[in-house]
This record gives structure tokens, sequence and C-alpha cells, in this order.
């Protein structure tokens, strides 16, 4: 990875740039969160604003994609980062119950666009890395995620709990102008700097899959995949107990353990440290990934049924960091698995259609969690969606070993 990022002036800046933003990110949303449960009392106010996080992605989320592949990438990146810097100064404004609309309305513009940039950000690596350097880059993006939630919302919740929310809010305000002017230092060719060319050899070669499943027919791959239905049933499963646990973090740490910003933030840190872990383990794991992925995200569950049960914070932030770990190794595995099974020309729509479902799924989850919570103690909550995932995760993971091999894919065998 150091080789990389000598090798590679220019995306070295944009991961810079990323690192800055990712953490001022995870300062927010830690404060956030604590200030709408300081203000409002109640945890409907987390479960609305979680949920206006994700709504904004099922439109923003495909006009992104389309705007990264016709305008010029970094007119995207400094458009999108002054406008998040103004936009995140408005949560300087919030201090009254009378004011909470403002927060809810600068979290979706936050989140509006940071759908644009993102796309347009994962585009532009191969106009910045050198082809032998691009496996080395995604695995540093995984990586990355997982340091700058672990080390954003830890420090996230310690800067907002000494130094107040304001200051949160301020300091991710200010890294979104800091992620533009590095990004408009980068020198980005309206086209791709590197020659086509120079990726032969390096990239899959191609499937035989015309004969079954013509380019224009994702949907005949999709009734002739069982793995395909199964992994979207999954989706919508475990997203219904994966919202519940995501509304409840904050309402663990604030409420139930009674250690106010410090707690949500050491919560969400364990969440990143599960996930950078994961990485490491999953780019290990190369046979039987069935078996694998039906026992990760059934230990998940097992995990979140026990941090519900956690007499103490730093025992439920380990048990939170070892279902996310075990959820990111799921996550791993389950993409190899589709990729292995559905022909290249149908990956786009694949992952789509399952970000899609997960993202609808997970923001309903989260709305009603927010209203349960009024009536419904943390805990049982929380006991039930852990269960609920391991039961699901006990139904699919069977299902899943149980599942013959298909010849959709040639590149699918010994799985």
């Amino acid at each position: 990875m150091m080789n990389l990022l000598r090798a590679e002036p220019a995306y070295r800046r944009l991961l810079f740039a990323s690192l800055l933003s990712g953490i001022g990110d995870w300062f927010n949303s830690v404060a956030l969160l604590s200030l709408l449960l300081h203000l409002t009392g109640s945890s409907l106010s987390v479960g609305i604003a979680l949920a206006v996080r994700t709504f904004p992605y099922l439109v923003m989320g495909p006009l992104g994609g389309i705007l990264a592949d016709r305008l010029h990438r970094k007119t995207i990146f400094l458009f999108a980062d002054f406008s998040r810097f103004f936009i995140a100064l408005a949560l300087l404004l919030v201090h009254a119950v009378s004011q909470v609309w403002i927060a809810y309305v600068a979290t979706a513009g936050l989140v509006v666009f940071s759908a644009l940039f993102s796309p347009a950000r994962t585009a532009v690596i191969p106009q910045l890395v050198h082809p032998q350097h691009l496996a080395v880059a995604n695995a540093l993006e995984q990586s990355l995620g997982g340091f700058v939630m672990a080390f954003g919302a830890g420090l996230g919740g310690l800067i907002s709990a000494r130094f107040g929310f304001d200051t949160a809010f301020a300091i991710n305000a200010i890294s979104f102008l800091a992620s533009g002017f590095i990004c408009w230092s980068i020198n980005l060719p309206n086209l791709p700097n590197r020659d086509p060319g120079s990726f032969e050899g390096l990239e899959e070669k191609p499937q035989r899959i015309h004969s079954r499943a013509p380019s224009h027919s994702f949907w005949f791959v999709f009734r002739q995949s069982r793995l395909i239905q199964l992994v979207c049933v999954q989706a919508i499963l475990w997203a219904i107990g994966g919202g519940a646990i995501n509304t409840l973090l904050s309402v663990y740490g604030y409420q139930v353990f009674h250690s106010g910003n410090w707690g949500v933030g050491v919560l969400y840190g364990a969440l990143g440290i599960g996930f950078l872990a994961s990485g490491f383990f999953a780019s290990r794991l190369v046979k039987r990934l069935r078996i694998i992925t039906a026992a990760a995200y059934l230990f998940e569950g097992i995990c979140h049924v026990a941090v519900s049960l956690s007499p103490v914070l730093w025992g439920a932030a380990i048990l939170l960091s070892f279902a996310t770990m075990s959820a990111g190794i799921g996550n791993a595995v389950t993409t190899t698995l589709l990729m292995r099974e559905a022909p290249t020309v149908f990956h786009g729509r694949v992952f789509s259609l399952l970000g899609t479902i997960s993202s609808v799924v997970i923001s309903l989850s989260m709305l009603a969690t927010g209203f349960l919570l009024d009536v419904i103690p943390a805990r049982t909550i929380g006991f039930w969606a852990g269960s609920f995932m391991v039961f699901t995760s006990f139904v699919t993971g069977f299902a899943l070993v149980r599942m013959k091999d298909t010849a959709m894919n040639p590149h699918h065998a010994s799985i």
C-alpha cells in the first residue's frame, strides 16, 4: 500500500481529502444523534434522522452515477464539497426543539451532495491509478472506511462531550472545505489518462453467456439464479433487523449505558474496528464460501442478541465489533459469490438491485424502530432484532449451503 501512495500522488491527495471529510462526517453523525436525543428526549428523532440520511440515496444515487459519467468529475467534487460546507454550517443554528427541523433538512442536504460525490469518486480512481495498482487501491478503500468510522466516531464522541455539539459541527464543515481545496489541486483530465489497452491481460476473460443470458435480459438472469434470488431475500430480511440495530446504537450509548456522546462514539468506533478487521480476514478466505457466508451472518445475529444483554458499555462495544466483523466478512464473501454466479455484464444491475432493496427496507425499519422506542425498551427491541437476524440467517444460510451449483457463470466453480 505504501508503494501505491508513493507512486500515485494524485490518488494520494484524493485519499487524504476523503479521510478528512469522512472523519468530519462521523463527528457530525455522533454529535447530531446525541443532540437530537438531548433536545427532544425522544428516540423517534433518531429514527427520523437516520431515515432522512437514507431515503435521498434512492433518487440521488442513480442520478449521481449518470452525472459522474457525463460531467467532469473534478467539477462534481468541488460542487459537492463546497455545497456541503455551507449546509453543514446550518447545524450550528440548532439549539432548541423548535429548530430540530433544520437538522433534518441539513441532513437531507448533506446526503444529496454526498450521493453526487460518491459515484464520481469511485469512477475517478482508474483515472488516477495505474492498472497494476487498482487491486491494492480498492483494498485500501475498504480499510479506509473502517478506519474513518472507528477513529472519526470515537474522536467525534470525545470532542462533542468535551467541547460541545457546535465544535463537532464546525469541524465537519471545515473538513468539507479542506477536502474541496485538496480536490481542486488534483490534476484530473477530461478523459481517462490511462490507455484502455493497458488493461489487456488484467481483465477477466470474456464469459460464455450469450447462449444462456443475452445482455439485454437482466430478469432472465434473475429468474435463472437461485443464488441471486436468495441473496435478495436475505437482503430484505437482514435489513429489517439491521435497521433496528442502526437506530439503537445512539440510544444504547446515550440512554441505556448513560454515557452520553462518549458512549455513542465508543459504539460507532466499535463498528469501524469490526469492519476494518473484516477486510483482513475476508481477503484470506478462498474456500467453502457458502458455509462461511451462512456462519458469518448467523454469528452476527448472535452477537447482536448478546449486545442487548450486555450490562456494561465496553462489553457491548466488544460484542458489536465482533458482530460487524462477521457482517463485513459475510458481505465480502456474498459479493464474491454473486460475482462468480452472475455474468459480468449484469454485475451493475445485480448490486444496484440489492443496494436499493437494502436502502428501502433499512429506512423503513429505522423509522419504525424510532416509533417503537417510545413504548418498548431499547434492550427488548435489540434482543428481538438480533433474534430475528439469527432466525433468518439460519433459514437462508441452510438454503445457501444446500443449493446446487448452476451453470450460469463458467467461473463459479469450487465455491
